[in-house]
């Protein structure tokens, strides 16, 4: 038995999250960690230096294990990992890096030009969001089902409905929203419960200094990207965490997929971890994968 709101735990669930030492990850690997008595967590990552920095974080006893999710035997190792898992947070993700000589360009148009340019991107080889957005991210569904895990909580992006979203050039056309979003459908296709959440933009950017400290600020859900042309398509990675450990035991959750925005500080009204009532905003929507036109 388990009473969230009024304490009283008759089991500590097992979470397993996946691209634990991500920026996002790291902070949810934390607050689970934070709370033994709701939560045994599982975290992997992908090299024994990333295993080491997350420990650092959540603890030198944390139960970390090393996986890479595109290898071809994920599906086997993963699977024989996740037994006795009752959810699976999937929060991997494809990470394009800066083409240094395209930064001249960018600064010299900031300075002339009415019409800056965008650095250009590229993804590792084997890295591509291909690989890990959606063989990836497959191999792991495909773990998760094998191990009888119960419900997958698949950390996606925004954008997924629109190809020609900028996201999508990076990389020489890597595609990296509509391999998310084929991984999406194919959760929604197999079988598991699920959870999907599109945030917006992350906060704080990368290479930002300016923090965004979570608790700070209204966050509103939505269906099918009906945030992305408005100014308020930010999200700060805390809040972001917050609605992600939220997901775990939220029966009303389950079978949904929403995007998460948030207003600036200072607007609407703080999130008060209601989030029951957050998800009860959408009005029994969710997001619409039918006669998609974004796809691979």
């Amino acid at each position: 038995r388990r009473v969230h709101g009024g304490v009283t735990y008759g089991y500590s669930m097992r979470v397993a999250v996946t691209g634990a030492a991500g920026k996002t990850g790291q902070i949810v690997s934390a607050r689970l960690a934070q709370h033994p008595e709701r939560f045994t967590g599982r975290y992997f990552v992908r090299s024994e230096a990333r295993a080491n920095e997350l420990k650092a974080t959540v603890g030198a006893g944390a139960d970390v294990q090393v996986i890479d999710v595109v290898n071809p035997n994920t599906t086997t190792v993963l699977a024989s990992a996740l037994q006795g898992f009752d959810t699976l947070i999937i929060i991997t993700s494809a990470m394009p890096k800066i083409v240094l000589s395209s930064l001249p360009g960018v600064i010299l148009s900031k300075m002339f030009s009415s019409e800056p340019k965008k650095p250009s991107f590229y993804f590792a080889p084997g890295e591509e969001p291909e690989q890990v957005d959606w063989l990836g991210q497959k191999a792991q569904i495909d773990a998760a089902k094998e191990a009888g895990v119960k419900h997958v909580i698949l950390v996606s992006s925004m954008g997924g409905t629109r190809p020609d979203h900028f996201l999508n050039t990076m990389g020489n056309n890597a595609n990296i929203l509509l391999w998310k979003r084929k991984s999406e459908k194919y959760l929604i296709s197999s079988g598991l419960e699920y959870t999907i959440i599109h945030p917006g933009g992350l906060l704080p950017h990368h290479g930002h200094r300016a923090p965004a400290p979570g608790g700070k600020r209204q966050l509103i859900v939505a269906v099918d990207d009906a945030y992305m042309d408005s100014q308020t398509k930010m999200v700060p990675r805390e809040d972001l965490a917050s609605v992600i450990i939220s997901c775990i035991d939220e029966p009303t959750a389950r079978g949904v997929s929403f995007d998460l925005v948030s207003l600036e500080e200072g607007q609407g009204q703080i999130y008060n971890g209601d989030f029951r009532a957050l998800l009860a905003t959408l009005n029994g929507s969710t997001c619409n994968y039918e006669n998609d036109r974004a796809a691979v």
